[in-house]
């Protein structure tokens, strides 16, 4: 069995979305394989250091389902199928390691349980709605895959629960630290920390819930980028991804706050 380029059955729709769960970007998963999703398989197999035919065969589809593709799953058994049963997973799993990562800390328990779902949330349902364990996802916690400018090649950027990039902390990624939850959370609590010491001036210009907004909204795309926004009196997720960050972190504390 291969998938190739024109092909048009609903395996290919679940390669897509496979595809995309990695962070091989293809687009909207439509049934079709097209260019886009030619394009996203070689760079699958480029990572994986498998031959670059944009063509997934066995040994391409091989790769893939070690790291979780199973298109034959039946659909209606999802663990995971809701917000609050993703932040129901993140504290039974994670809590201990939150609270550790920020004691003694201006941070709480609830502040990276929403990160974390903001973070990397889609993954973990994904993750588990296959059948993995938490081990598995641990060491599979990889995202933002592509080419940014600098870049040898497309890579990933994001590892761990808290999707420290690489580009930022390459050191720290490049230890493996990334796949210990702990060293992550700890990791991610420091991150905020130097984006807490460049706001810190502005600190008292703003509400509490506001300053801890654009600490978190800088954690996503840096500090300078907040003060921009700052300065032009704009929401402090204008240069966030979406457009949301800050704002979908505090729904997810929120969430998490009532379990």
């Amino acid at each position: 069995m291969a998938l190739q380029l024109n092909d048009k059955n609903p395996l290919v729709k679940k390669w897509q979305q496979f595809l995309n769960l990695q962070g091989f970007n293809c687009g909207e998963p439509s049934g079709n394989f097209d260019q886009k999703t030619f394009t996203a398989t070689k760079n699958f197999q480029q990572y994986y250091n498998i031959q670059q035919t944009g063509e997934a065969g066995s040994i391409t589809l091989g790769k893939a389902h070690q790291l979780g593709f199973n298109p034959e799953k039946e659909p209606g058994n999802d663990q995971i199928k809701s917000d609050k049963e993703l932040l129901q997973w993140i504290k039974a799993n994670l809590s201990g390691i939150m609270k550790q990562a920020v004691s003694g800390m201006p941070y709480t328990e609830d502040w990276l349980a929403g990160m974390c779902a903001r973070e990397t949330g889609f993954k973990i349902v994904s993750y588990i709605n296959q059948g993995h364990d938490f081990n598995f996802i641990c060491t599979n916690m990889k995202g933002d895959y592509g080419q940014r400018k600098g870049d040898p090649g497309p890579i990933y950027h994001g590892y761990g629960f808290w999707q420290i990039d690489i580009a930022s902390y390459p050191d720290f990624v490049a230890s493996g630290a990334w796949q210990d939850p702990l060293a992550t959370a700890k990791q991610a609590v420091a991150v905020l920390n130097e984006k807490r010491n460049f706001l810190e001036y502005v600190e008292k210009q703003l509400s509490p819930i506001d300053f801890e907004r654009a600490v978190t909204a800088a954690y996503n795309c840096g500090q300078g980028n907040v003060m921009k926004a700052i300065h032009n009196k704009s929401d402090f997720d204008c240069y966030t991804y979406h457009g949301d960050y800050s704002q979908e972190v505090f729904r997810y504390r929120g969430i998490y706050r009532m379990l």
